[in-house]
């Protein structure tokens, strides 16, 4: 979370120097470049996910000879992608700058050039990302952070130095992938450390590809269906709304999907730990880190759902005006919901891939995609932006009910204990943060006034949780990560 909040840090700084630096037409170049990097990156097929599980259950039973095996596969598997997906890139160059981005005579030499350093950033990335899937195996996120940190900090800094003392595009783009170059070195070499020789060429066997390419197709399903769900709502909008409806939907959508950053950092770690104890003889080990992990989760999102839909509408007004959020507080509310579902999902659905089953979530998306496009001609061309949103909601309550049940059904692991214990007491403490929140809403009637008191009251309910909620055979193990942060050593 440290690492993502760093990042989005640079971005805001570096970004509008950047724009201003290179003028509007050369950036959106630039832009368009990382756009082809990012989908080329969908080459991967699913290895890196398929890597962080296999390596994880083969650490789990000192299978050292198979984590060679599927380090060695995985990384000429990815290498091999990358280098044609570079060449793709390279042959296509002429099209895309000619025919598709019709770059001016102008940027046409800096639009080559550029097209050749995204050619070869496509290999880098997809190196990179099996680097990082491994490193996760031995749950070395202190150093997949710190050097991702690090070399987003480098990318950004050096493409605006370079960019202030008049450089041209090709210039800060060749930076931008030689930062993420020597921060695929640098992951190598930790991986060499703890894997010797894992570089060496050797034969792949047909057998561990396959296991790589089978778990892997499922998760490039899901992969491919998510853009679309994700983005279907706002061209909708713009097709039956206006271009303006999609600002008044997307804002709120965005502040409401910030909150994923909480489950997907916590997913980010427990997905190689759930791989782990998918094997055979670790159900109650399983059934012991689904239960807390839906439990924490729970107990951070709740309160932040409830101060959005009750104060949401100050958020908005404080940051885009009064009268963008009389239009868009609906959209907010409506999707509070969805977001809270959405959030939640994020546990049964890494599970699933974990213990083996990615067939379940790539089907899953794909009965979703029929039923959220009949939601979103029905409730679009009637309600706007507010029909979008309840359209969404109802996606993400479908799909995170599915998971549930999938994970009941294919991992038997329930939440029957976690609802009979500290649910009850959770949902208490949390109608008390509402009705606090929402007299704070009646009360008050600055705006910022509202969000201070609130925020004061999301710190009273967190005081509470540790008090009431969090019991004493928690605490110990909760207080000695906080340590983390206070750079003490943990015993």
């Amino acid at each position: 979370m440290l690492a993502e909040g760093w990042t989005f840090v640079v971005l805001v700084v570096a970004m509008p120097k950047l724009v201003a630096f290179l003028g509007e037409t050369a950036f959106g170049l630039f832009s368009l470049a990382w756009v082809v990097i990012g989908y080329l990156t969908f080459l991967d097929i699913g290895v890196n996910r398929a890597a962080t599980k296999f390596v994880s259950e083969h650490l789990a039973g000192d299978d050292d000879q198979s984590v060679r095996s599927v380090v060695r596969t995985a990384f000429i598997t990815n290498l091999s992608l990358g280098l044609l997906g570079g060449l793709l890139v390279v042959l296509l160059s002429p099209y895309l700058i000619h025919s598709v981005f019709k770059v001016s005579p102008a940027l046409e030499h800096q639009a080559r050039l550029t097209f050749y350093a995204v050619a070869v950033a496509v290999p880098v990335l997809l190196v990179q990302g099996i680097l990082r899937a491994i490193l996760s195996s031995y749950q070395r996120f202190g150093w997949i952070n710190s050097v991702n940190a690090a070399a987003t900090t480098a990318q950004w800094a050096g493409a605006v130095l370079l960019a202030w003392r008049g450089f041209g595009l090709a210039w800060v783009v060749g930076v931008t992938v030689l930062a993420r170059m020597i921060a695929t070195i640098v992951y190598g070499l930790v991986l060499s450390r703890m894997l010797p020789r894992f570089h060496q060429p050797s034969t792949a066997g047909l057998s561990t590809i396959f296991k790589l390419l089978r778990f892997g197709s499922w998760v490039t399903v899901s992969q491919l269906i998510s853009p679309v769900l994700v983005y279907l709502d706002r061209m909708l909008i713009a097709s039956f709304v206006s271009l303006s409806a999609v600002t008044l939907y997307t804002v709120p959508y965005e502040v409401m999907t910030r909150l994923r950053l909480i489950p997907s950092s916590m997913m980010s770690t427990l997905y190689p730990a759930f791989s782990e104890r998918g094997l055979e003889g670790q159900q109650a080990h399983l059934q012991h880190l689904y239960e807390r992990t839906v439990r924490y989760l729970l107990l951070i999102l709740l309160p932040g759902i409830t101060f959005l839909v009750l104060l949401g509408s100050d958020v908005l007004t404080l940051w885009m005006g009064t009268s963008f959020a009389r239009q868009a507080v609906a959209v907010i509310e409506i999707l509070a919901l969805g977001a809270l579902a959405n959030g939640m999902a994020y546990v049964p659905y890494n599970m699933l891939q974990a213990v083996g089953r990615p067939d379940l979530t790539g089907k899953f998306h794909l009965l979703e995609l029929p039923f959220y496009l009949a939601l979103c001609f029905l409730f679009v061309p009637r309600w706007g932006i507010a029909g979008a949103a309840l359209a969404s909601t109802l996606r993400f309550a479908l799909d995170a009910g599915l998971l549930f049940w999938a994970v009941r059904k294919y991992c038997h692991c329930s939440l029957r204990r976690l609802w009979t214990s500290s649910f009850r007491r959770t949902l208490a403490l949390t109608m008390v943060l509402a009705v606090a929140l929402l007299t704070i809403r009646l009360g008050l009637n600055l705006p910022w006034i509202r969000l201070a008191s609130g925020a004061i009251s999301l710190f009273v309910y967190f005081a509470a949780v540790w008090i009431f909620i969090i019991d004493k055979r928690e605490k110990p193990g909760l207080s000695a990560a906080a340590r983390i942060f206070r750079s003490q050593p943990v015993s």
